[in-house]
C-alpha cells in the first residue's frame, strides 16, 4: 500500500492542477471519522465544505452523501461518479470521473482512496462508459455507480486509457504526485500541460470532491493569521478556520 504524504494546501493545490492540466490522473484519500469523510489536508469534513445553493447543487450533495453512506456501510467495493463536461461557460469545462475504492491502512483504518480522471469526452461518450459499468437511468451528475470488488479501476479504464490505466495498476500514479509535491514544496514550479481544468470553483459537491485541495482558486486567499484559505469576493470578513475577524488579520496565532 502506498504511503501517501500530506503537505501544505497550496502545495497540494499546485500539484493537482498540474496533473490534471498535463491529463494525468490525481490520487487522493479521504479519511473517516465521527461517521463521516474527513479531508487530511483541509483537515475539515468533506460534508462542511459542500455548498447547496440551488437544485444543482443540492442534487450533486445528495450524490456525495450516497457515496459516503455506501462507503459507511460496506468494506470492500468502487464508486464511481461522473461530471459530463459542457461547452457553456459552467463549472465544469471538461468531462471528469472520480473513481473512489474503500481500502485499509495502519494507522489511518478505513479510508476513501480517490482518483480524480479527466476525459475529452461529450456528454454522450460519458453515458456511454456509465451504462458499461451497469448505470441504467438517472442523471450521470446525480447518480454515483457503485460496483463490487472484483473489477479494479485499472480494468475498468483499460479499454479507454490504457496509459491511465497501467499507472493505477501500478500505483504510480501515487508515486508521482508524492515526487511532484515534494519538488514543489522544495521551491519548483509544477509543470503545466495544455488541458483545460474541469472543475472552475470550489464548492458544489463535485467540484470539491474531484481533488484534495483543488481549493485555492483565484476566488480564494490565505489568512494572514493561521494561513488557511477564505473565499474572497463574497463578503467575507471572519476566517472560517480560527475565527480571526477583517481587524485581527496581520495577527499571529498563539
Amino acid at each position: 500500500m502506498f504511503k501517501e504524504t500530506y503537505y501544505p494546501e497550496k502545495v497540494e493545490f499546485e500539484a493537482s492542477v498540474s496533473l490534471e492540466s498535463n491529463n494525468l490522473p490525481d490520487p487522493y484519500c479521504y479519511h473517516f471519522l465521527n461517521g463521516k469523510l474527513f479531508s487530511p489536508v483541509t483537515r475539515t469534513f468533506v460534508e462542511d465544505e459542500i455548498t447547496r445553493k440551488d437544485a444543482i447543487e443540492e442534487a450533486e450533495y445528495r450524490a456525495f452523501k450516497a457515496i459516503e453512506s455506501w462507503f459507511t456501510k460496506n468494506r470492500e467495493g468502487t464508486a464511481v461518479w461522473i461530471s459530463p463536461g459542457s461547452s457553456a461557460k459552467d463549472d465544469y469545462d471538461a468531462s471528469k470521473i472520480i473513481f473512489s475504492e474503500i481500502i485499509y491502512s495502519p494507522p489511518s483504518g478505513k479510508r476513501l482512496r480517490n482518483r480524480s480522471v479527466r476525459f475529452d469526452w461529450n456528454e454522450q461518450d460519458c453515458l456511454s462508459f456509465a451504462e458499461k459499468i451497469g448505470f441504467t437511468k438517472g442523471n450521470l451528475r446525480d447518480t454515483p455507480i457503485f460496483l463490487g470488488p472484483e473489477v479494479g479501476v485499472a480494468d475498468i479504464l483499460e479499454p479507454y486509457a490504457s496509459n491511465i490505466a497501467q499507472l493505477i495498476r501500478d500505483e504510480q500514479d501515487f508515486a508521482f504526485k508524492e515526487k511532484l509535491k515534494s519538488a514543489i514544496a522544495n521551491g519548483l514550479s509544477a509543470p503545466m500541460g495544455q488541458f483545460r481544468l474541469s472543475c472552475s470553483r470550489r464548492g458544489p459537491a463535485f467540484a470539491l470532491m474531484c481533488s484534495d485541495s483543488l481549493n485555492l482558486s483565484e476566488g480564494y486567499f490565505d489568512c494572514p493569521r493561521c494561513g488557511r484559505p477564505i473565499p474572497s469576493g463574497r463578503g467575507t470578513t471572519t476566517c472560517p478556520h480560527c475565527g480571526a475577524k477583517k481587524e485581527d488579520y496581520g495577527k499571529s496565532c498563539d
